[in-house]
């Protein structure tokens, strides 16, 4: 198999064209890992991997082309169509997809359905494996919402004297669904607000929140704010904003959800990267083929190796074939 690789992407030649797999693909470390089996079975893993970048493939009730994505025979609307993708390309098992599509059968409103997947089309929030996704939500800096109605009922959660919510980590806040403000076309209204990082970046008077929505509860999206917003009978609050979760899929609680070939990648590079350590303490030159023999019986392949030497900074030289110990970067 031909293709070019250096600190930033691999190129293989697929189909008679050129196709780079940049390293921040959700690809890249799988087909890296190929490297490591037989020279005879590389090509035919690599191109599965690639097959199902660009390809098409049917697996757990989906199928899976680059014009439509359709989950037991229905298709999926472009939305929700890329989230598969996104899903399928980390490596993930795309039937993750599927208990988030039973809980939106479970919204009693079709235009609640559509007007989410305007909301989810603005830009790709992760979903969490028990079928919900992850939004933010902008509060005062004591935690209560930045506006209140006394009219609304609320089912869960604490209320102060004008109306505000309290929002505390782990808390789940609901009001009465019909309290919800339903027609898309008010902008400012009734019900609980989240949205995306940007919309609650822009509404939070000192504090943002990671919130988690079942796609049941979701009541409208009002068409100002391109769409960025999103009114909700209910939701949970997992954590204080720190970082944005970019992830396709994340677990029960907000945390991102890694394929194994991606643990694996992680574990093999924190394993070179110790042994250089313990080689820079003895002032030892470190060889490839040194670090390839510190994993017998198993030796990964030149390319696996070079590949976490650059994630990791250190310099090498091509025709000495050594490192430098330690971390000067130093190429030998």
């Amino acid at each position: 198999m031909q293709y070019i690789i250096n600190d930033k992407s691999i190129v293989f030649f697929f189909e008679g064209k050129p196709l780079k797999i940049a390293k921040t693909d959700p690809c890249y470390h799988r087909i890296i890992a190929c490297f490591d089996l037989p020279e005879d079975q590389q090509e035919d893993a690599i191109n599965n991997i690639i097959q199902q970048k660009v390809g098409q493939f049917t697996k757990d009730g989906f199928t899976i082309n680059p014009v439509e994505v359709t989950f037991e025979g229905e298709r999926l609307p472009t939305a929700l169509a890329n989230k598969v993708r996104s899903i399928s390309a980390e490596g993930l098992p795309v039937k993750l997809f599927a208990k988030f599509w039973e809980n939106l059968q479970a919204n009693p409103s079709a235009n609640s359905v559509r007007e989410l997947y305007d909301f989810l089309a603005y830009k790709e929030l992760p979903i969490t494996e028990d079928g919900c996704f992850i939004a933010y939500k902008g509060v005062q800096r004591n935690g209560y919402s930045c506006s209140g109605n006394l009219k609304t009922k609320v089912l869960q959660g604490i209320v102060d004297s004008a109306g505000k919510i309290e929002n505390n980590i782990g808390d789940t806040i609901e009001v009465l669904r019909r309290d919800v403000d339903d027609n898309r076309g008010n902008g400012c209204s009734y019900g609980l607000h989240v949205g995306s990082l940007e919309y609650a970046e822009s509404f939070s008077q000192g504090k943002l929140l990671i919130v988690k929505i079942n796609p049941a509860d979701v009541v409208s999206v009002p068409q100002d704010c391109s769409c960025q917003k999103c009114r909700v009978a209910k939701y949970q609050i997992l954590d204080a904003y720190e970082t944005e979760i970019t992830n396709a899929v994340t677990d029960e609680d907000g945390n991102p959800i890694m394929s194994e070939e991606d643990e694996e990648h992680d574990e093999f590079v924190g394993r070179i990267e110790m042994y250089l350590i313990k080689k820079g303490h003895t002032h030892d030159v470190v060889s490839i083929r040194s670090i390839q023999n510190s994993f017998s019986p198993e030796y990964p392949s030149r390319v696996r190796v070079l590949d976490a030497l650059n994630e990791l900074g250190i310099a090498w030289g091509e025709n000495r074939e050594g490192y430098a110990g330690g971390w000067s970067d130093t190429i030998i």
